[in-house]
């Protein structure tokens, strides 16, 4: 076997490694639209002249034409014949103008997600962190084409599923799923548990429609809901079990991939661990791949293998679990880590708290977008956007403190 031959292989190999990829992707939001009157510049200014000079050049004109053909027998005024004026010479002593007003409709964009790429190794759960309005639903979402993204591809298993056309990417559906943040909106509140679960198992046609109630019981099972669940509704459930129901909706069409957004974040925190141990059993059991978007650090510490940290729709640092909480890069994932509290009361931790807001997503900071809150940014960090660089073993981080080169 020739040495290219292996080569080809070793890279099938390492590409089936990876479920998911992202490729700079891009998702803005149009907030509003305006028309402005703005200066455009002239290119040609000896040649170029204004609308209204043209228009009163000739007017000029044609009154000195009308003026050689009056008849000799007819007297003429005065006030009737304009006086002989030199239009070049009129135009010269006016300043000529360097620009001219232009009406423009002006769109304002908020880039929720903007130049994110990441890859996602298959079985693995990537944690998701940052601040509220930092673009982790928006980027979860945009994955799975709920939303239309601005540029940027998307690759599932090699496919390149933002290129797909609505009739195409239906297949891809069974393949990926959502886990949504709100137990209680997510649900429609006048189906039964069992509609709920099984209405896409029998759009995608996952199982026969005779073997339809013991597929939907069994998945249930699996997600510690009870038999007679089946024909009762949302509002007869807790919030606990009504995410069991969201993750049994998600799991019925036999996915293998699920973006998990906030999954627990509106549960009690004894609920939490069931929860989060309910997702880790699945995964094990089902061999799935996790996209886990989460506030709570000590959530994503306990279910992730990798986290990344989004600040303003972008990735300012990501690596292993273990690197990210113990030895941490970048200024702001030492912020976040401060906040997480600790069970211990003789336990008296340095909180570091940031100045200011997040910047708006609309008009966001030249250079580093994290240089307007940071307590140690330099010159370079105002002017100049850090680049997005592998510092050893995987563990990535976009700031200025380390070596750019």
């Amino acid at each position: 076997m020739s040495e290219e031959t292996i080569e080809v292989k070793n890279n099938e190999a390492a590409q089936d490694d990876y479920i998911l990829e992202v490729c700079n992707l891009k998702k803005y939001f149009l907030t509003k639209k305006e028309f402005k009157f703005v200066k455009v510049p002239v290119e040609n200014n000896s040649k170029s002249t204004s609308t209204a000079m043209q228009d009163a050049a000739n007017s000029v004109e044609s009154q000195e034409s009308n003026r050689d053909v009056v008849s000799p027998e007819i007297p003429v005024e005065k006030s009737d014949v304009l006086p002989e004026t030199n239009v070049d010479e009129e135009q010269s002593s006016k300043p000529k103008k360097d620009h001219k007003i232009k009406l423009i409709l002006d769109k304002t964009y908020v880039k929720a997600v903007n130049d994110v790429s990441f890859k996602v190794k298959r079985g693995e759960t990537l944690g998701i962190v940052g601040e509220s309005g930092c673009g982790k639903s928006t980027m979860g979402r945009s994955i799975l084409r709920l939303f239309d993204i601005t540029d940027g591809k998307v690759f599932f298993e090699g496919t390149e599923i933002t290129a797909l056309k609505p009739r195409e990417l239906r297949k891809f559906r069974t393949k990926m799923q959502i886990i949504f943040q709100d137990p209680y909106g997510s649900l429609p509140p006048r189906s039964p548990v069992g509609q709920i679960i099984g209405e896409a198992v029998k759009v995608h046609k996952i199982v026969p429609k005779s073997e339809y109630r013991d597929y939907v019981i069994d998945i249930m099972r699996k997600c510690g809901l009870q038999d007679f669940y089946f024909d009762r509704y949302p509002h007869e459930f807790s919030g606990g079990q009504r995410q069991r129901i969201c993750i049994a909706r998600a799991l019925a069409v036999k996915p293998k991939f699920v973006v998990c957004d906030e999954p627990v974040s509106a549960l009690d925190v004894s609920i939490q661990a069931q929860v989060i141990n309910l997702l880790k059993e699945l995964q094990r059991d089902l061999g799935l791949t996790y996209l886990f978007i989460s506030h709570d650090l000590s959530v994503v510490q306990h279910i992730s293998d990798r986290v990344g940290v989004m600040y303003l729709g972008q990735f300012v640092e990501m690596g292993d679990e273990k690197d990210i909480f113990n030895n941490p890069m970048h200024p702001y994932t030492h912020a976040l880590l401060s906040a997480v509290p600790v069970p211990d009361p003789h336990y008296k931790g340095k909180r570091i708290v940031l100045q200011g807001d997040i910047p708006s997503p609309a008009n966001p900071p030249s250079g580093c977008k994290f240089h307007t809150r940071c307590s140690r940014c330099m010159e370079v960090c105002k002017h100049v956007q850090p680049k997005f660089k592998d510092y050893g073993n995987g563990h990535m981080c976009a700031c200025h403190l380390y070596p750019q080169d």
